[in-house]
């Protein structure tokens, strides 16, 4: 979360920082809201500071800095928009479904709109690039992150290892990561604790990790190097993954087509060994 970042790192801000952070905190939907300009001028400083106090938090720029204001806002006053069962239940069959259909299709849009080209490159060259690729996900996300490992095994010669189930299921795996692989960390509301330790081992070792998130609410938020929004609203359940699961459709695509040579004989090695499996299935029950 950017305004508790900024609560954290302000007692070591330098003076302007300082000035800068303890007027963001005492006036957030302001700040939220109003332009550079308007802020500037309350505070006394240059735009310039302002735009070099949303860098020192690792941002890109002030638009950036402010749209993570106005995303913590909007999750603090509304985490989860549902709708009432009995008002659903109450609607014309084809009226329901219609509302349920619209849900998924602005989940995906808005999926779509929050993600950067750079960040899903970024993802890729780590994939391309790094020794090993670890996946991690707790619960339902941990289904996810199989999906995920079976397309890239399919898709790259190197290995694929998932980071999932309890701490002592992950653990023999978690500490052969080194600085020289990759983590990616799929994580949605309710966040599992156990995510915090994944990441904490991942920076401690100086590895990559890129995330896979629904707002800057989530607990590792700030540790990661490359996020990755996805919107999951779900009128009635937890989370919908419609976004999740065509963002790394996507990220697997842009895998193979960066590296095709590689990617086209690790998909021929996987459908040799396909049909050899399916050969030796057949024979045998032939035999029988």
């Amino acid at each position: 979360m950017i305004l508790a970042k900024i609560r954290k790192m302000l007692p070591d801000m330098p003076p302007n920082f300082r000035k800068i952070g303890s007027y963001i905190l005492d006036h957030e939907q302001t700040v939220a809201f109003a332009s550079i300009y308007t802020i500037s001028e309350a505070i006394g400083v240059s735009n310039a500071s302002m735009v070099r106090f949303a860098k020192s938090l690792d941002l890109a720029g002030y638009q950036d800095f402010k749209h993570e204001i106005q995303e913590e806002i909007k999750f603090r006053l509304s985490p989860y928009d549902k709708i009432a069962l009995r008002e659903l239940d109450g609607m014309p069959e084809e009226k329901r479904l219609q509302k349920l259909f619209q849900n998924e299709v602005n989940n995906l849009r808005n999926t779509f709109e929050n993600i950067k080209a750079k960040d899903l490159q970024a993802m890729a060259d780590s994939i391309r690039n790094s020794r090993r690729i670890f996946i991690c996900g707790f619960g339902i996300s941990g289904h996810m992150a199989r999906i995920f490992e079976y397309t890239l095994m399919c898709s790259v010669n190197k290995d694929v290892m998932v980071i999932s189930g309890s701490v002592s299921d992950y653990s023999p795996r978690l500490r052969t990561f080194t600085a020289d692989d990759t983590m990616f960390i799929m994580t949605f509301p309710p966040y599992s604790d156990e995510i915090r330790h994944v990441a904490s081992v991942v920076k401690e070792k100086g590895g990559t990790l890129h995330l896979f998130t629904d707002s800057a609410v989530c607990p590792i938020y700030s540790l990661a190097d490359v996020v990755v929004r996805c919107d999951t609203n779900s009128l009635l359940l937890a989370n919908s993954y419609v976004g999740l699961v065509s963002t790394l459709n996507i990220l697997v695509h842009t895998v193979f087509l960066s590296a095709k040579d590689s990617s086209i004989e690790a998909r021929s090695s996987t459908l040799t060994m396909q049909e050899s499996g399916y050969a030796t299935i057949h024979e045998i029950s032939e035999k029988q």
